[in-house]
């Protein structure tokens, strides 16, 4: 017998609380770590974003796990963390790659914008539908998301699509 309610988001578990706090407190070695020349393996998972903050006008780094498929990075982030709210309508970012800094252009793409299916597809490919599904997005093994689950898809997690531009940053 299936249970009724709706799963409750990872944003809201213990589980998450105790990952948001690791993770705040490992960041700034993460960042450092990424950044040189000991990142490693962890580089091919990982990578360092840099954003300007729309409010401050200071500069952020963070560092979030990606996948990449030629001049397009996809990182996948929850609604509890902040640092996207900088990239809705688009913003100029930097990425650190395991090649080192490239400039781009990050955006948050949401279920209404036609490569949102891409983007999901992309991600699944690349790494499997778990994490997915772990942030609360009930995506089948080819990526796709059911019909009735786009409209809250974005209180489970937000999709940030970064267009490298040529060359270095």
């Amino acid at each position: 017998m299936s249970d009724p309610r709706p799963p409750t988001p990872l944003a809201q578990t213990r589980r998450f609380a105790v990952m948001r706090r690791v993770v705040g407190a490992s960041n700034p070695l993460m960042r450092r770590l990424l950044d040189s020349r000991f990142a490693g393996p962890m580089g091919r998972n990982l990578l360092v974003l840099e954003f300007r903050g729309r409010r401050s006008g200071g500069t952020f780094r963070t560092p979030v796990g990606y996948v990449r498929r030629g001049g397009r990075v996809v990182l996948v982030t929850s609604p509890a963390y902040r640092w996207w709210h900088n990239l809705v309508g688009g913003a100029d970012v930097r990425v650190r790659l395991p090649e080192g800094w490239r400039a781009g252009r990050g955006e948050v793409v949401t279920p209404a914008d036609p490569r949102y299916d891409e983007i999901l597809a992309l991600q699944v490919a690349q790494r499997g539908p778990g994490m997915l599904r772990g942030f609360g997005l009930p995506v089948d093994d080819g990526g796709r998301l059911p019909a009735e689950a786009r409209a809250s898809a974005t209180e489970h997690a937000h999709l940030v699509l970064v267009t490298l531009a040529d060359g270095p940053a």
